[in-house]
């Protein structure tokens, strides 16, 4: 099965490429073709927004997309980095047009070339078979059934982690982990209602999984929260030994938080150092950096909806802030509204990423918290105003669906890739697309 995949530009953000690009294969020659026409064959290309190629010294000017095939299937294109990568190599045709003065890039290849350098990006080859042989079912199922449909771009899927999964191209060779696990679960996918779910995955839940409409909005309509998946509920990552407190509270996230480290005993994740994450930021970081995040928000057209102001307040009047209070919490305890107290009143931010990038502070160096699994601690100053706040928190990521540090310790304690994924995702099954 061949698909596409849009390459995005180095911030990841979007498909536009404004700048000029270099093309050359790995190794002999390029040739570029419009429509069944072969343009020219050369060591390399530079192509500029408005379709203008330059070859051998020779200056072409397209009219209509033009595809990229090297001699060997791979190539790179020198102006691309992808997670420090200088010069990532990509396997099969490289599609180039033109779009809104600038250039729109796209990549056919096989779904499992794709799979390949999903897997090398997304997950690291010395974890368990069966963890990974999980992973290759979700990449493949993604591939199927992306989220954010990218019909309208022409492509089946992006290479970005902010919009789909992360594709890095392809190394220099192929560890042999990663192939047993694509070859291992050889043209499986996960289907409920016999069409492919919604696979998503991220990193480490922090010992409990998230419902999906607590953290997402409608792909289409923008709406949240969205109806919830069947497939996308928040399922436990252990057995909570002595845990007095009801699952998704406050004091089910200081109970995690306090007996990180004891391995797979208390639940499957807390292994990693990514289970838990702690920080201190002084009142005058936080004057300084989060009245400035708040308005950022509220710039952005997608995200100023749930950015809620006191009456009479908004731009420029933000105040001082007296406390933070998370107003409600999903089912693992990830805070999916929060209010903020300042002199002049109460604001009020909605959906885990956004709480999450509320609280970016470079002096405390976060760019955004890694998880909305969070509890405070914070300390006043004689006037009742806020002099210094701790956060608190659990996980690395969204939370929802399949969980790679989770998998790996469901994996370490025995269970196959299938007994996993029915973990993490109650009522799919697997079947052969």
């Amino acid at each position: 099965m061949l698909i596409w995949v849009g390459l995005t530009n180095n911030e990841l953000t979007g498909l536009n490429h404004t700048g000029a690009l270099q093309i050359a294969p790995t190794r002999g020659q390029l040739r570029a073709f419009q429509g069944d026409s072969l343009l020219f064959t050369a060591d390399s290309v530079k192509v500029s927004p408005g379709l203008l190629l330059v070859a051998a010294g020779k200056r072409y000017q397209a009219s209509a997309p033009v595809v990229f095939k090297s001699d060997c299937g791979r190539f790179q294109i020198t102006s691309l980095r992808r997670a420090g990568i200088a010069q990532p190599v990509y396997e099969g045709n490289l599609r180039v047009h033109s779009a809104s003065r600038s250039l729109r890039l796209s990549l056919e290849l096989s779904l499992d070339s794709y799979m390949q350098g999903v897997l090398a990006a997304e997950m690291p080859a010395s974890y368990h078979a069966e963890a990974l042989k999980g992973q290759a079912l979700c990449a493949r199922t993604y591939a199927l059934r992306p989220r954010l449909p990218h019909d309208q771009d022409l492509v089946n899927v992006c290479d970005s982690y902010l919009c789909c999964q992360y594709f890095a191209g392809h190394g220099a060779s192929l560890d042999p982990r990663i192939k047993a696990a694509i070859e291992g679960t050889a043209g499986q996918v996960l289907v409920h209602d016999e069409k492919p779910i919604l696979a998503l995955f991220s990193s480490n839940a922090g010992g409990h999984t998230e419902n999906y409409e607590n953290c997402f909005s409608d792909p289409v309509t923008g709406a949240f929260p969205p109806p919830p998946l069947p497939y996308l509920k928040g399922v436990p990552e252990g057995n909570y030994p002595g845990l007095k407190a009801p699952v998704g509270s406050e004091q089910f996230l200081a109970y995690l938080y306090s007996n990180s480290g004891l391995g797979t005993k208390l639940c499957a994740d807390n292994w990693s150092p990514k289970f838990h994450f702690h920080h201190r930021i002084t009142a005058d970081s936080l004057e300084a950096h989060l009245h400035h995040n708040i308005e950022k928000l509220m710039d952005d057209r997608e995200s100023a909806p749930y950015v809620v102001p006191p009456a009479g307040g908004g731009r420029g009047r933000f105040g001082h802030i007296k406390r933070f209070q998370v107003l409600k919490r999903g089912v693992s305890g990830v805070a999916i509204e929060l209010a903020i107290e300042t002199n002049l009143g109460q604001w009020r931010v909605q959906k885990e990423l956004l709480i999450r990038k509320v609280f970016a502070n470079p002096d405390a160096g976060i760019k955004r918290l890694n998880s909305a699994r969070i509890f405070f601690q914070q300390k006043y100053d004689k006037l009742g105003l806020l002099a210094g706040l701790e956060v608190s928190g659990l996980g690395f990521g969204h939370g929802v669906g399949f969980q790679q540090q989770g998998a790996q310790g469901l994996a370490l304690a025995g269970m196959n890739y299938k007994q996993i994924l029915s973990h993490y995702f109650p009522g799919a099954r697997i079947a052969q697309y």
